[in-house]
């Protein structure tokens, strides 16, 4: 395409200098890009370095305050005294005046601060209490072994985990917690004796609270970590789970499971705690001025393709009529005509004769068409009316026999059967209603019962299907051939089951009919002879067997298409043999008028 549209001198000049200012633009447009970028991920990454300078001075004040939560238990003499009965009780038990004073200092210590929601007292002798704030109670909890350990006279931060795993009787008072822990020690005039220790428990959200007024959770995941790595805080509320390393990296991209995220950790140079946060790359949407950008990058492209376009338009423009008019025809689109310029030239004289040569075409193809139409209803006409003349001489010959065994009532009664049979097959209508055909059919089982004595049927059809069409002399092949190879008139216990049932298939409603008997069962062999028989042209056959078969099968294909072909298969109880076959929903009528639809068009425009 490209050598057939740059023969012109002009046009190849024209076309080196369009892709020249392309590619000049398209690498400015790419380095602003790059630069506007860099910028917005600067901006983005310096609002996240503030956000983690507010986490870490949140906690920060957090702790330094921590020294003056205890002032309400050491200035006043009586809480104190309480406190320290409790420490150095071996079973808890205090007096009721000293449990009501350290209820109330415990108390008014958690409702000072919104966020602390409790306190847990541990002693030295292994004794843990439990102070939750929304029940004003001091609850004995029995301490479970724990792998942390607390230093004496030192402030310690303890994870969710490191408090939860102190008791498994502990019921925490918030989602997600972390501690403090100070030691209760008791002062002599010489020594001083470390009574235990208090944990102070305070609610995550505080830090949430802190990181919505930066209105930046929502892209990145920021976390608090202790001098071990363990977590204190998660914007996403993940547990704490293992210790890791601590990554200090800012505006270069650390890969974490296949995902480029920018990292960077602000470490407290007294306390050693960490504030992080981690920005996904992906995060980063595309700005308003990138846009701009996009869209001045694209305008220029698409004008340079315009302006290469209206160069040649001139030049191929008739051609590509022609090209597009061969297009159309060879998509079956024969109605189609190129319409004739005014000019007398080449083109036109193309055109033409292209158009004579679409009309011959097309009368042709019609021709062909209605030949096969018609032939298709001849074929349809002959297999309908094929009536297999042994069936009329065994019918004939049992009448004879009732007549000489003095049965002439049960002669007189088979002759009115094969009567009404016969004048059924005087009709030519190609479509009949599925009731009717179901009549016949019925007429059909009843004479072969004079000869079959013990033989049962059963019509299972459903009311609202009995108008639908079908073609005619369907059923009584596919019946004939239940008594003719399934069943002999010494057998007993003959049944023939006819069932006629709505199925659905997807937005689809398909007539599903089912033939059964309980004859004699057929080899697998057997099957794969008749299902082969059953591809090949009925009227082409010059064996008998399987006859009825093929002409029914020929017969449904012919009207419904390869989707109602039967379907061969042995009973549902593993003997007998059954026929299915599936068709549309469609009224004698309609099915009437799609034949002659099929052939009036070919007809009328020859």
């Amino acid at each position: 395409m490209l050598c057939k549209v740059t023969k012109s001198y002009f046009a190849n000049i024209i076309l080196v200098c369009t892709l020249l200012v392309f590619f000049v633009t398209s690498t400015l447009l790419y380095v602003c890009q790059l630069l506007i970028r860099q910028q917005e991920l600067s901006s983005r990454l310096s609002d996240y370095d503030v956000a983690i300078t507010t986490l870490s001075g949140t906690l920060s004040a957090r702790v330094t305050a921590f020294s003056d939560f205890f002032f309400p238990i050491f200035n006043n003499s009586d809480a104190y005294d309480a406190l320290c009965e409790l420490y150095r009780s071996p079973n808890g038990d205090i007096s009721a005046e000293a449990s009501e004073t350290l209820l109330s200092t415990l108390h008014s210590l958690c409702s000072a601060d919104h966020y602390c929601c409790g306190l847990l007292l541990l002693t030295r002798s292994g004794l843990l209490y439990q102070y939750d704030i929304r029940y004003g109670t001091l609850m004995p909890i029995k301490l479970t072994r724990t792998i942390f350990r607390f230093t004496p006279y030192k402030l310690q931060l303890l994870t969710d985990d490191q408090i939860c795993n102190l008791s498994s009787a502990l019921e925490k008072p918030a989602e997600h917690l972390y501690g403090l822990s100070g030691t209760i020690f008791r002062s002599g005039e010489d020594t001083v004796s470390n009574l235990g220790y208090l944990i102070v428990l305070y609610s995550a959200d505080e830090f949430t609270s802190a990181l919505n007024e930066s209105g930046l959770t929502d892209t990145a995941l920021f976390s608090i970590r202790n001098s071990a790595g363990e977590l204190l805080y998660s914007s996403d509320g993940s547990p704490g789970g293992e210790p890791v390393t601590i990554v200090e990296k800012n505006r270069i991209p650390v890969m974490i499971s296949g995902k480029k995220y920018y990292i960077s950790t602000l470490i407290h140079p007294k306390y050693q705690y960490s504030v992080t946060y981690q920005f996904p790359e992906s995060s980063l949407k595309t700005s308003y001025l990138q846009n701009i950008l996009l869209l001045v990058g694209i305008g220029i492209a698409l004008s340079c393709i315009l302006l290469y376009s209206v160069v040649l338009r001139s030049a191929n423009h008739r051609v590509n009529n022609i090209r597009q008019g061969m297009a159309l025809v060879g998509h079956n689109n024969l109605s189609y005509r190129m319409p004739v310029p005014r000019s007398n030239d080449e083109f036109t004289s193309i055109i033409q004769s292209f158009n004579h040569m679409c009309d011959e075409l097309q009368r042709n193809i019609e021709n062909t068409y209605l030949f096969e139409i018609s032939q298709r209803k001849a074929e349809l006409y002959a297999m309908q009316t094929s009536i297999n003349p042994h069936f009329l001489y065994n019918a004939l010959e049992q009448i004879r026999v009732q007549i000489l065994q003095g049965k002439n009532e049960d002669a007189t009664q088979m002759l009115l059967l094969l009567s009404k049979m016969y004048r059924y097959q005087t009709k030519r209508d190609l479509f009949i209603s599925i009731g009717e055909e179901c009549a016949q059919a019925e007429n059909l089982v009843n004479l072969y019962s004079y000869r079959f004595a013990d033989c049962d049927y059963e019509f299972d059809v459903e009311n609202s299907l009995r108008k639908y069409g079908i073609p005619k002399n369907i059923l009584q092949p596919l019946i004939e051939n239940c008594f003719v190879h399934g069943f002999s008139p010494s057998s007993t216990g003959n049944l023939i089951l006819i069932s006629i049932c709505a199925s659905r298939q997807g937005e689809d409603v398909r007539l599903l009919f089912t033939i059964e008997n309980n004859g004699a069962a057929l080899l697998p062999e057997k099957f794969t002879y008749l299902s082969e028989k059953l591809q090949q042209p009925v009227l082409t056959g010059t064996e008998t067997n399987g006859f009825a078969l093929s002409n029914v099968n020929s017969r449904l294909k012919l009207t419904f298409g390869e989707s109602a072909s039967l379907k061969l298969s042995p009973g549902r109880d593993g003997s007998g043999f059954l026929v299915s076959f599936q068709i549309p929903p469609l009224l004698p009528e309609q099915l009437t008028e799609k034949l002659q639809n099929a052939i009036s068009p070919a007809s009328g425009d020859e």
